[in-house]
């Protein structure tokens, strides 16, 4: 441990007594961790010694909720949440619950919002009398206020919309500290979901139509050309609510936005469908907080239910024709308690919800710093994946519909840290060709284990339910998805120079199944880093030298292992080119499944319209699934603090 690492694990990790002393050592904390996460193996001793071992060597790191939880009695160890909210008041205050429930227990929320109607739609038939999605969404962020993260901080909450949703101008809105407070919602993190034919548009200066999603809300159901084909299905009907507006300009205020408020946080939506492994029983409809989990989602449905005086009931689709006793056939969402059917008086009419899907992850991170070899990577990995597949049996979950969806795609996300530390001590400078070269082996052999692990364990306790007709089944592997635009950004001779039998593992996996649906993603590790005294995540370093602002405090840091040998390749993100971030993130997205927590730091002479079009474009172009942060700082008021004390915690 370094001094920091020490009191963030003092601070926020070991367990206290009442006068808040701690009860145990660091490596108590440790053994119990892997003792919790291997109780329900066969060689119980022979894991947990494995895990122990993992952990305390910080070669690899769990994410915070399963460091802080696992040994306590409510062991809530999942980092984020990700769901998605139905177009009815029933769905909207049910979605509301969910996120309080999954708050209160330290969870970190992404949301989408697109499906729920926009300002001045029809209610009831009505024209003009819906409020639109910021009425609902102020009141989510007075969620965030009001119910915490076990009174450590407000509850952190990341909400989406698509591009073509009406409110989209109020929605980019949210944070501005000018307007009607009733409008804003200053505790969000407003994202968007950006389809390519936004982006195909912003490119060409085309016309960019928005629509309500009362009449158009299956465009959030769907994407590619499905999603286009429908789109200009409805830019071509009259009758329809819409406006229309110049996409360039529209691209504009999201830049704009993005700059001055650091939100809304930039997604997008095919790149992260495409390369969906699970694409045969669902859609990705948003991502979670912190940008680097990619899952299906689905909001909740409701049916209509009769209840008769009997205590009978019968359900039906909202639309569905119902005859009733007077001969009448009308939707059942117009059947009242006025009607009878087949001869017994309707007592009562409610809807009746049916769970839709909201996805977890459970996050873990490799150290590069320590384990950066082949030899390395292949031994500890298998052992990552285990520990990160226990936690999905163990954990404790705040809602049945979230255990459910867990249980069903049995979702992991197994990262990397510390790539600048790495770098520096291998004196790779951050961007030049051999960085790029070097984290292609190192993904790849992050991604070939992590696959092979996986399918092992499906060998030894079963595959995901949901495993038959998705891309693994059928040997598509994530790099697959890459394009020659982003397999060219590194030359390591013939078809990648692979050191690994990726023909040999698609043949394993049809044969043997996989463990988990989802598998890699790279979290931002803001504490996890901290804790093991490495640098976070895949971001070069904020500065060689400057005070770390967090729960603990306000703490000096000095970048790991900083000498004259290894001063020149500690180069501080705010130097670089940005465009270079984007290129290293995406020989890593080429070996994820899932995405990665990507943060853009610009200094304000730096600062133009174009540079930040030419970087998000690129950023699309080249197949990345979104981007998180967008830092800025004047380089003449440069400030030596770095403050994360406002970040979840939960992926870190």
């Amino acid at each position: 441990f370094n001094y920091l690492g020490v009191k963030t694990l003092y601070d926020r990790y070991l367990i206290k007594d009442r006068n808040s002393d701690p009860i145990e050592l660091p490596q108590h904390m440790f053994m119990a961790i892997a003792m919790f996460l291997a109780q329900r193996e066969e060689k119980r001793e022979e894991w947990a010694i494995k895990i122990y071992d993992m952990i305390s060597q910080f070669e690899v790191m769990l994410a915070t909720p399963t460091l802080s939880n696992a040994r306590t009695t409510r062991h809530q160890l999942s980092s984020c949440y990700i769901g998605s909210t139905p177009d009815n008041i029933e769905g909207i205050f049910d979605a509301y619950k969910e996120m309080a429930m999954l708050s209160k227990f330290g969870g970190g929320i992404g949301w989408d919002w697109t499906q729920v109607r926009s300002m001045g739609s029809y209610i009831d038939g009505h024209k003009n009398a819906a409020g639109g999605t910021v009425p609902f969404l102020k009141i989510t962020n007075d969620i965030a206020i009001a119910v915490d993260q076990l009174g450590t901080r407000k509850g952190a909450i990341a909400v989406y919309l698509e591009p073509w949703h009406i409110d989209i101008n109020d929605f980019l809105d949210l944070k501005k500290n000018s307007g009607e407070e009733r409008r804003r919602a200053h505790d969000l993190f407003p994202s968007l979901w950006l389809n390519d034919l936004f982006m195909k548009r912003v490119q060409e200066d085309g016309i960019w139509t928005l629509f309500d999603p009362y009449d158009c809300g299956a465009l959030a159901a769907v994407h590619g050309e499905e999603f286009n084909k429908m789109y200009l299905e409805f830019e071509q009907n009259e009758a329809l609510i819409k406006e229309k507006v110049k996409a360039k300009v529209l691209w504009k205020k999201i830049l704009t936005s993005y700059f001055e408020t650091g939100s809304p946080f930039l997604c997008f939506k095919d790149n992260a469908n495409k390369a969906n492994p699970n694409d045969h029983y669902g859609v990705i409809r948003s991502s979670n907080l912190c940008t680097e989990i990619f899952q299906n989602t689905e909001p909740n449905h409701y049916k209509i239910k009769f209840i008769f005086e009997n205590g009978d009931s019968i359900s039906y689709e909202e639309d569905e024709l119902v005859t009733v006793d007077s001969g009448l056939v009308k939707p059942a969402k117009k059947v009242t308690a006025l009607d009878s059917l087949g001869g017994l008086p309707i007592y009562v009419v409610e809807k009746e919800k049916v769970d839709g899907a909201t996805a977890v992850c459970n996050l873990a991170s490799i150290n590069l710093s320590r384990v950066n070899t082949k030899e390395d990577i292949d031994r500890i990995v298998p052992i990552a994946v285990r520990a990160l597949d226990n936690v999905i049996d163990l954990n404790f979950y705040p809602v049945e519909k979230v255990k459910r969806t867990n249980m069903r795609s049995r979702s992991i996300g197994l990262g990397v840290m510390g790539e600048a530390q790495m770098l520096a001590e291998k004196q790779i400078m951050w961007g030049s060709q051999e960085h790029f070269d070097k984290i292609d082996e190192i993904m790849e052999s992050v991604s070939y284990n992590t696959i092979n692990a996986s399918s092992d364990i499906a060998l030894e306790k079963g595959a995901y339910p949901e495993f038959a007709g998705s891309k693994w089944s059928r040997g598509i592997m994530p790099h697959d998805h890459a394009t020659a635009e982003v397999i060219n950004l590194v030359d390591r001779g013939g078809l990648f120079a692979s050191t690994y039998e990726w023909d040999e593992l698609r043949a394993k996996v049809k044969r043997q199944g996989m463990r988990n649906g989802y598998l890699m993603a790279v979290a931002p590790t803001s504490s996890i880093s901290i804790l093991t005294g490495t640098t976070q995540a895949i971001e070069p370093v904020f500065k060689r030298k400057w005070f770390e602002e967090n729960l603990s405090g306000l703490i000096p840091v000095v970048v790991p292992n900083l000498s004259p040998d290894t001063w020149a390749y500690y180069t501080p993100a705010y130097d670089l080119d940005q465009r270079v971030l984007i290129r290293a993130a995406a020989i890593r997205q080429k070996w994820i499944d899932q995405g990665q927590s990507l943060n853009i730091f610009i200094t304000l002479d730096k600062a133009s319209g174009k540079y930040l079009n030419d970087i998000y474009m690129l950023a699309w172009k080249l197949g990345l699934k979104s981007t998180y942060y967008l830092r800025s700082q004047s380089p003449e008021l440069a400030s030596d603090v770095e403050d994360r004390s406002m970040e979840c915690v939960g992926c870190q």
